[in-house]
């Protein structure tokens, strides 16, 4: 029923099959030479080989993910590709940790051909992490400025959660605080009921219309460069 990445753990697996469901739904639109800017372990690289001719990570030297998976070593801020090298490129939670976003995503423009898309999600409300290089979170509003500022037209900004999915993940993350020490395994151990029937309870709960204001934890997002 509920959809596991690689990076999916006991206390947030449903943010991630909420994710994946973005994923999948655009999955179509990305193929051919793809690249995967911040690529990490690569953990989506599966959603997209059915069309893809290759798939190219790039990641920072100094990455908390290690080098295993990467293909390419560069900056985001200055992609060490030609103009027009790639037909689709992705990023999954990257652009928070980039200081100059409208230069990320003009690079991004710069490398792709025309008619190319671009993939990205990015976290809305979201604690801090990987600190000190962790420096916006991103409304929709944001997102559409920024895309159109850079030339990048708009296929579709969604978002991923809704308020108890969004809610019960930032509870999970504070529960994690207390699983510390000594006894780390065993307390994370006693809170995987709490994890599992919240996140359950919460999935079932944002099926419930409602009239809330965007309460999601992150955005995926679809651009395209015009011909």
């Amino acid at each position: 029923m509920f959809l596991k990445s690689k990076l999916s753990e006991p206390h947030n697996w449903l943010i991630h099959h909420l994710l994946l469901k973005s994923l999948i739904r655009f999955s179509p639109n990305i193929k051919g030479k793809i690249l995967d800017i911040g690529c990490g372990k690569k953990p989506y690289e599966e959603y997209f080989s059915p069309q893809s001719q290759s798939y190219i990570g790039l990641e920072y030297a100094k990455t908390l993910h290690g080098l295993k998976s990467v293909d390419v070593l560069g900056d985001s801020l200055l992609l060490p590709f030609k103009d027009s090298s790639f037909d689709s490129a992705v990023s999954f939670q990257v652009m928070e940790h980039v200081q100059e976003p409208k230069k990320f995503l003009s690079e991004v423009f710069r490398i792709l051909k025309p008619d190319g898309h671009f993939l990205l999600t990015t976290p809305f409300i979201w604690g801090e992490h990987e600190q000190p290089y962790d420096f916006y979170r991103y409304t929709r509003f944001g997102l559409q400025y920024l895309a159109e500022k850079t030339g990048f037209e708009i296929i579709e900004i969604k978002p991923d959660t809704k308020f108890w999915s969004t809610t019960v993940l930032r509870f999970n993350y504070y529960l994690l605080r207390f699983a510390r020490g000594r006894y780390k395994s065993f307390l994370k151990l006693l809170m995987l009921p709490v994890f599992t029937m919240d996140q359950v309870f919460a999935f079932w709960l944002d099926k419930i219309p409602h009239n809330y204001t965007i309460d999601t934890a992150t955005f995926s997002t679809l651009l395209k460069k015009p011909k």
